[in-house]
């Protein structure tokens, strides 16, 4: 198999959530399954490359602002999920959360990680990558597990008293 880094690792996983967009802008109830794969990225990618980065001083401003990046998207992504998908501002909210996506992507490939093939050597890339890929495989699965995709595309009624 194929040594891959980290850095590549995560801008495949990113074009997969590209792929994913455009499928909500078809398909609102698919929402769930990019909240799914953005918090498990975030939470990847944090402990096992930004953790890193932010321990080194030339790069340390720009992991730290990509981690406050996460936190707004974050945030973005919880209320995306609270609102209801039938009203007709739910579309507009997602294509700005799209935008603010796209930036935050963008951002990382052409900055963050050419940046952090500077500063972290190929073995440890290429470790970080293998276990990135496992981890977002193992996570994903579990995830996707427990509950049926039925079930993760219909919103939960309402409980009533």
């Amino acid at each position: 198999m194929a040594t891959i880094t980290i850095t590549k690792a995560l801008t495949d996983h990113h074009d997969e959530m590209r792929k994913l967009v455009k499928e909500i802008k078809k398909d609102a109830g698919k929402f769930i399954f990019l909240k799914k794969h953005l918090d498990i990225h975030h939470e990847l990618e944090e402990d096992l490359l930004l953790s890193r980065l932010h321990t080194k001083k030339d790069i340390r401003d720009e992991s730290l602002e990509s981690q406050e990046e996460h936190v707004i998207l974050n945030q973005a992504l919880l209320g995306l999920n609270d609102f209801p998908k039938d009203n007709e501002r739910w579309m507009v909210k997602f294509k700005v959360f799209e935008e603010i996506l796209d930036h935050h992507l963008k951002e990382e490939e052409d900055e963050l990680f050419p940046d952090a093939e500077k500063v972290l050597d190929k073995k440890e890339l290429a470790e970080l990558g293998a276990r990135f890929v496992e981890l977002k495989k193992q996570r994903l699965s579990a995830d996707l597990e427990t509950k049926p995709a039925k079930e993760l595309e219909k919103p939960k009624a309402a409980k009533s008293k």
